[in-house]
């Protein structure tokens, strides 16, 4: 076995953490040492616990890594691609956090893992508010060349991969189990569009169920492979908020989509805002903190189409947020006429889109 494989060996066995596999990585001369240590050596020289090298010894047997390597072509053949951080495929941003994943496990594009990247995270219940906002930011950043990393749960991470693959763009799904895993089940769709669209990775092996305690670990990987996290509806205490904490502890961007201050759904997320995150409206205020970039928004067929003057006036003030007749003609020198002539107008070219209570919101 050379390093690369071992590493592959070791991260597939029961009981050995994340936390033990990188200090063997850090602490070792190579890998291979293992091999050749007792327990207790093992123990002192990485600095691992007892029990955690007991269970390393014992794994490297003949037979054990064999019977691995067996079920490893297997995952091969069924379409599973093993990324570890020794190999060029590896994700540089995600390198740089402080507890990458050693080993990555994909379906699909795996070149996606080099593309620029932002997150999008939120509640798994989110408004009607949250699922536009969602929607929109991935459609919208997709179409500057982005791709849209999440972690295909409900709510907001499913709306965040559906706006970016109906905007024909590339969607990253980030799991919580193993990448042949479809969970939950009412995913699955989804899951099957993200192979052929976009990409499935795991630092779980295949075969690995969901567990509440993975979820919390794999979100470090959301906002390590992005730029920036994007956060859309989360309560006081939400996984989200994890996301975005991470994002933080690893120097990146924080985006904060505003909510309502009555809502509950907001409170996370306002929170963060008043703690410095960049509160956003739109695709290009997110674009607008990533100038290295050089990010260059594609012309959609719905962008290309003429609009009047005053067409441009009203549509520049409607965004996800919705918004009042009331407040369109307090911030725009048209009479109330105009105003109703272009949002008709805008409707029918399939601008923007009404809501209940003469509100207005751009249309996905």
């Amino acid at each position: 076995m050379n390093e690369r494989e071992l590493l592959i060996y070791l991260h597939s066995l029961n009981g050995v953490g994340i936390k033990s596999l990188s200090k063997l990585v850090t602490n070792l001369p190579t890998l291979s040492t293992v091999l050749q240590l007792q327990p207790l050596e093992l123990s002192i020289q990485a600095g691992v616990d007892f029990s955690i090298a007991q269970k390393i010894i014992d794994g490297c047997n003949e037979t054990a890594i064999k019977q691995f390597f067996s079920k490893y072509q297997d995952w091969l053949r069924s379409g599973v691609e093993v990324v570890t951080i020794y190999d060029q495929a590896y994700p540089y941003l995600l390198k740089e956090i402080p507890d990458p994943p050693l080993v990555i496990f994909g379906i699909g594009e795996l070149e996606l893992l080099q593309k620029p990247a932002v997150a999008i995270v939120g509640t798994r219940s989110p408004t009607s508010y949250g699922r536009y906002a969602a929607e929109v930011l991935a459609k919208e950043l997709t179409e500057y060349g982005l791709t849209i990393v999440s972690g295909l749960a409900k709510g907001v991470d499913r709306l965040a991969h559906e706006g970016a693959l109906k905007a024909v763009g590339k969607t990253v799904a980030v799991l919580g189990c193993g990448v042949d895993v479809i969970y939950p089940l009412e995913n699955m769709k989804l899951y099957q569009q993200i192979i052929k669209q976009g990409l499935i990775i795991s630092e779980y092996p295949p075969g690995t169920k969901a567990h509440p305690g993975f979820f919390p670990q794999r979100n470090r990987i959301i906002s390590g492979m992005a730029y920036g996290t994007i956060v859309v509806e989360a309560a006081e205490r939400s996984g989200s908020l994890i996301t975005a904490q991470a994002a933080l502890e690893q120097a990146r961007e924080v985006f904060a989509v505003p909510g309502p201050i009555n809502s509950k759904k907001s409170q996370g997320v306002n929170s963060l805002i008043q703690q410095g995150a960049k509160l956003i409206q739109n695709g290009a205020d997110v674009v607008e903190e990533l100038p290295y970039l050089n990010l260059t928004k594609k012309t959609s067929a719905k962008s290309s189409i003429n609009l009047s003057k005053v067409e441009e006036a009203v549509f520049s003030q409607i965004q996800f947020v919705p918004i009042h007749t009331d407040e369109l003609y307090d911030k725009l020198p048209l009479n109330l006429t105009n105003i109703y002539e272009a949002l008709l107008s805008l409707q029918i070219k399939g601008k923007i889109k009404q809501l209940p209570g003469g509100l207005y919101i751009r249309e996905v």
